[in-house]
C-alpha cells in the first residue's frame, strides 16, 4: 500500500510538470507571434522633402507626426525622415519661420510600409523683414566663422558649361590666370598670393595626390556642392601648408538614388560629358555609385601673332591656334555605408582619370610647337571613414588614399613651326623643347593618410588635432636623351615626405564673441636632382618650420560682424616645384621654404536681402618661390621679399525674389622688398617698386533672374549676365625704360550672357550661354592671348528618389 501510495505521489508532480510546461510554450508560441507582429508592424517608414515655392529645398524646417509627437528638422537638402513606424494613419505638420505651416496625411500599411512624400511651403503674405534669422544653414555658419573665408555653392553653375575656375573667380579677392584655353594651367591669386602658395583641396586633401587629371582648371561643377576660399589664414582642418590662403572644393554627398546626367557642346569643338548616379538602401544604410566626366577641346580660337615672311621678316597676322587639344577624363566608383553603429559613413572609392594635352606653346607665348604631346593617367583607390562620439565627446574622420601615376611626354620632331602651323624649318638636333629631344616616361606614386580628431570637453570649447602625412617617389626613362646625355638621368628617383601636424582651439566666450587659436608644424624630407652642364647634381635636404594663427570673431549686433586674424605661415616647396616636370618646367631642389606674416580685418554686414563683406589685408612674405619663366623653359626660385596691401569687398543684393544681384572688386598693391643683390640690380632701384606681370585691380558682377512657372507653362527660367574686369599692369618691372614704352597688359571688361530653361523638379535643363559676348581680346600670364566670344549648349537631366 505504502508502495502504490508512493507511486501516485510521483506522477502527479510529473503530470503537472508535463502542464506547466506545455503552457509554457504555448504561452512563448503566442508571445512570439504578438512580438512579430508588432516588430513587423513597426517597420514603417516615411521619407520625405520640404522645398520652397521655387522648389528650392529647406534646410532647418520642422517636421512633428502629431499623433506620436515625434520631431525632426530637416538637413541642407531638405530630407527628413522617420523609421519603426507602425501601420495606420498619421498627421504630418511641417513649419518654417517665414512659410506657411502645412498638414499632410500620410497612410503606411503592410502592402506599403515605405512611403515618400514632397511638400512645398508657400511664403507668408505678411511683411517679415524685421523677423531674426534662426536655424542658418552651415555655409552661413561658416560665412560667419572665425575664419575669413568666401562661400560660394554651385547649385546654380550645374546647369552651365563652367569649370570649377569659371566659379572661382567670381569670389572676392581671387583672379584666375590661364596659360591658354581648355585645360591650359591656372594660376589662382588670393589676396595677393598666387601659385602654390594657394593649395586647392578636395575635400581636406591636397589636389595635387589625385592627378593632373583633376585639376582645378578642369573640375565639373556637377561634382561640387560648395567652394571655400579661405583668406590669408588657413585653419587646421585642412592639413596642408599653406602660405596666403587655400580652396577648399566640397564634393556633393547625399543618401539617396539619382541620377545626374549632361552634356555640352560648343565653340573651338568643345564638348563636355557628365554622368553621376547612386543607388542607396536606407533601409541597411548602404549605397553604390558613380562619378564621371570627359572634356575635350581643340582650343583653336583666333590670336594675333607674327609669322616670319620669305625673307625671315616677322609680319603680324590673326591665326587659328593649332595642336592645342586637350582632353581629361575621370570614373570614380564607389560605395560604402552610412548612419551605422560603427560609422557615419565609411566609403571605399576606385578612380582612374587623366588627360592628354597638346603643348602649343612655351609659357611666353613665344615660339610655337607643332608635335610636343603629354598625357597622363592616374589608378587611385581611397578609404574614408567618419564617426562622430567615437568616444566620449569625440569625433574623428580618417582618410588614406594610394595613386600611381604614369606621364609621357614626347618631344621628338626635328621640324620648327610657325603660328599658321606650318614647317618653318628643319633642325639638325635638338626638339622644340629640350636640347636633348625627349621620349620621357615617368612612374609616380604617392601614399597619403589623414587623420582629424575633435574633442568637446566642455560646451563652449573644442579641441582640433590635425594630422597629415604624404609621401612622393618619381622615377623615369628616356632612350631618347640618354643617347644625348650618354645615360638616363630621369632613371634616377626623387623622393618627398611631408607631414604637417596641426593642433587649434576654439572657445566660445559668449554668443557673440568667438576665439580661434592654432599652432602648426610642417616638415619635409627631399631627395632630388638637376642637370646642369649635362651632369647630374644630386641634392637632399630637409626642413621643419612652425605657424601660429589666432582669429577672432564678434558680432556687434545681430546683422553686423566683425573679424580680426593673424597668421605666421609657412610653406615648403612641392614635388612639383622641386623636381619640376621635365617638360616645360625645370627641376630646382634647392628652393627653401617660404614664410609670410598675414593680418586680416573684415566686417560683414548681413540682412534678409542685403550682404557686405569688406576685407583688409596685409602680408609681409620672405623667400617668395617665383616662376621664372624664358624663352625656353621656366624654373621655380627663391627669389624675392614683399609686402603686400590691399582690400576687397563683396555686394549681394536681393530686392525681389525673382532677382539677385551680385559685385565684388578687390585692390591689392604687391611692392618688392628685397635688396638689391636679390633682384640682380646694381642699385635699389627695384626696391618698394610694383611686382610685374600681376593686376592690382579687377572685379566681377552677375545680375541673375528667376522665375517659376515662367509664362505659365510650369517651368522655370533663370537668365544671367556677368561680367569681369581687369585693370591694365606692365608685364615687366615698371621702374624699366619708357613708359610710353612699356610692354602692357591692356585692361580688360569681359561680358557673358546666358540662360536656363528646366523642368520645376530639375528634371530636365537646357542652357544657352554666349561666353565674351563682345570678342573683347584677353591675356592672362605673361600676356598669353585666351579665347575670344564662344557660344555653347548645354544639356541635362537631373532625377531624384523624391
Amino acid at each position: 500500500m505504502a508502495k502504490k501510495q508512493y507511486q501516485i505521489m510521483y506522477l502527479y508532480p510529473m503530470k503537472e510538470l508535463v502542464v506547466k510546461t506545455s503552457m509554457k510554450i504555448t504561452c512563448a508560441f503566442f508571445l512570439s507571434l504578438f512580438v512579430s507582429s508588432v516588430l513587423y508592424s513597426q517597420n514603417g517608414e516615411i521619407l520625405g522633402i520640404v522645398t520652397d515655392n521655387r522648389k528650392a529645398p529647406l534646410f532647418g524646417a520642422h517636421v512633428q507626426i502629431i499623433e506620436l509627437n515625434k520631431r525632426t528638422i530637416t538637413d541642407e537638402k531638405g530630407f527628413f525622415s522617420f523609421d519603426k513606424l507602425s501601420k495606420g494613419k498619421y498627421n504630418i505638420e511641417v513649419s518654417y519661420i517665414g512659410f506657411e505651416t502645412i498638414y499632410s496625411i500620410v497612410d503606411i500599411s503592410t502592402q506599403k510600409p515605405k512611403v515618400q512624400i514632397s511638400l512645398n511651403l508657400k511664403p507668408q503674405q505678411t511683411e517679415l523683414e524685421e523677423i531674426t534669422l534662426v536655424g542658418k544653414s552651415k555655409t552661413q555658419q561658416l560665412r560667419e566663422s572665425t575664419a575669413n573665408v568666401s562661400v560660394l555653392q554651385t547649385k546654380n553653375f550645374r546647369d552651365r558649361n563652367t569649370n570649377t575656375s569659371d566659379i572661382v573667380k567670381q569670389i572676392s579677392g581671387v583672379n584666375v590666370r590661364q596659360t591658354g584655353g581648355f585645360g591650359s594651367n591656372a594660376e589662382i591669386y588670393v589676396n595677393g598670393m598666387t601659385g602654390k602658395s594657394v593649395p586647392f583641396f578636395l575635400d581636406g586633401i591636397p589636389l595635387s595626390y589625385f592627378g593632373s587629371g583633376l585639376g582645378l582648371n578642369v573640375l565639373p561643377a556637377n561634382l561640387i556642392e560648395q567652394i571655400e576660399v579661405y583668406k590669408g589664414v588657413v585653419p587646421v582642418d585642412l592639413g596642408a601648408d599653406a602660405l596666403g590662403g587655400g580652396i577648399n572644393i566640397i564634393t556633393r554627398k547625399s543618401y539617396s538614388d539619382y541620377l545626374d546626367a549632361s552634356y555640352s557642346i560648343g565653340s573651338f569643338n568643345s564638348h563636355k560629358v557628365n554622368l553621376n548616379a547612386q543607388l542607396a538602401n536606407p533601409n541597411n544604410k548602404w549605397m553604390f555609385g558613380i562619378h564621371s566626366f570627359f572634356n575635350h577641346s581643340d582650343n583653336n580660337y583666333k590670336v594675333d601673332v607674327e609669322i616670319p615672311d620669305e625673307f625671315g621678316n616677322p609680319i603680324p597676322a590673326t591665326v587659328k591656334r593649332f595642336h592645342d587639344k586637350f582632353s581629361n577624363y575621370l570614373v570614380n566608383l564607389y560605395t560604402g555605408v552610412y548612419d551605422k553603429d560603427y560609422a557615419d559613413r565609411l566609403v571605399f572609392n576606385a578612380r582612374y582619370s587623366g588627360l592628354k594635352d597638346d603643348v602649343q606653346h612655351n609659357a611666353i607665348m613665344a615660339q610655337p610647337y607643332g608635335q610636343v604631346t603629354y598625357d597622363e593617367s592616374t589608378l587611385g583607390a581611397s578609404l574614408e571613414y567618419a564617426k562622430k562620439h567615437i568616444l566620449k565627446k569625440t569625433d574623428v574622420k580618417w582618410y588614406s588614399a594610394y595613386n600611381r601615376t604614369r606621364g609621357h611626354f614626347i618631344d621628338t620632331t626635328l621640324n620648327a613651326y610657325t603660328w599658321d602651323g606650318k614647317i618653318y624649318d628643319r633642325r639638325t638636333d635638338g626638339g622644340e623643347i629640350s636640347a636633348s629631344r625627349n621620349f620621357l616616361e615617368l612612374t609616380s606614386q604617392n601614399v597619403l593618410n589623414r587623420i582629424n580628431i575633435n574633442y568637446h570637453p566642455w560646451e563652449k570649447g573644442k579641441f582640433t588635432l590635425n594630422l597629415f602625412t604624404a609621401w612622393f617617389r618619381r622615377i623615369g626613362k628616356d632612350p631618347v636623351a640618354a643617347e644625348f646625355y650618354g645615360e638616363d638621368f630621369f632613371a634616377n628617383p626623387t623622393q618627398l615626405f611631408k607631414n604637417a601636424t596641426g593642433l587649434s582651439y576654439e572657445h566660445r566666450f559668449s554668443q557673440d564673441l568667438t576665439s580661434y587659436t592654432a599652432v602648426k608644424h610642417f616638415w619635409l624630407n627631399a631627395d632630388g636632382y638637376a642637370i646642369q652642364n649635362l651632369k647630374l647634381v644630386a641634392n637632399q635636404q630637409e626642413a621643419s618650420n612652425f605657424g601660429f594663427l589666432q582669429s577672432l570673431r564678434y558680432h556687434v549686433t545681430k546683422f553686423f560682424l566683425l573679424k580680426s586674424s593673424y597668421e605666421y605661415a609657412t610653406r615648403l616647396p612641392d614635388e612639383f616645384e622641386l623636381f619640376g616636370d621635365f617638360t616645360l618646367v625645370r627641376p630646382n631642389p634647392f628652393l627653401e621654404p617660404e614664410q609670410s606674416h598675414n593680418l586680416n580685418l573684415g566686417f560683414q554686414l548681413n540682412s534678409q536681402k542685403f550682404n557686405c563683406d569688406t576685407n583688409l589685408f596685409y602680408r609681409d612674405t620672405d623667400n617668395v618661390i617665383w616662376l621664372r619663366t624664358s624663352q625656353f623653359y621656366a624654373q621655380y626660385q627663391n627669389l624675392l621679399r614683399s609686402r603686400t596691401l590691399g582690400v576687397d569687398m563683396e555686394l549681394r543684393y536681393r530686392p525681389f525674389d525673382f532677382l539677385d544681384i551680385k559685385a565684388n572688386a578687390t585692390y591689392q598693391d604687391l611692392r618688392n622688398r628685397s635688396p638689391k643683390n636679390i633682384v640682380g640690380a646694381v642699385d635699389d632701384r627695384y626696391f618698394n617698386a610694383r611686382l610685374p606681370n600681376i593686376p592690382y585691380f579687377f572685379g566681377n558682377g552677375e545680375i541673375r533672374y528667376h522665375k517659376s512657372n515662367f509664362l505659365n507653362t510650369k517651368n522655370n527660367i533663370s537668365a544671367w549676365w556677368s561680367a569681369n574686369y581687369v585693370n591694365e599692369f606692365y608685364l615687366f618691372w615698371s621702374v624699366d625704360g619708357n613708359k610710353d614704352l612699356k610692354n602692357t597688359i591692356p585692361s580688360q571688361f569681359v561680358q557673358n550672357l546666358g540662360v536656363t530653361f528646366s523642368h520645376p523638379e530639375n528634371r530636365w535643363a537646357i542652357t544657352l550661354e554666349h561666353t565674351n559676348i563682345f570678342n573683347e581680346k584677353v591675356f592672362d600670364n605673361f600676356s598669353v592671348q585666351r579665347p575670344g566670344q564662344a557660344f555653347y549648349v548645354t544639356l541635362r537631366t537631373f532625377i531624384n528618389k523624391y
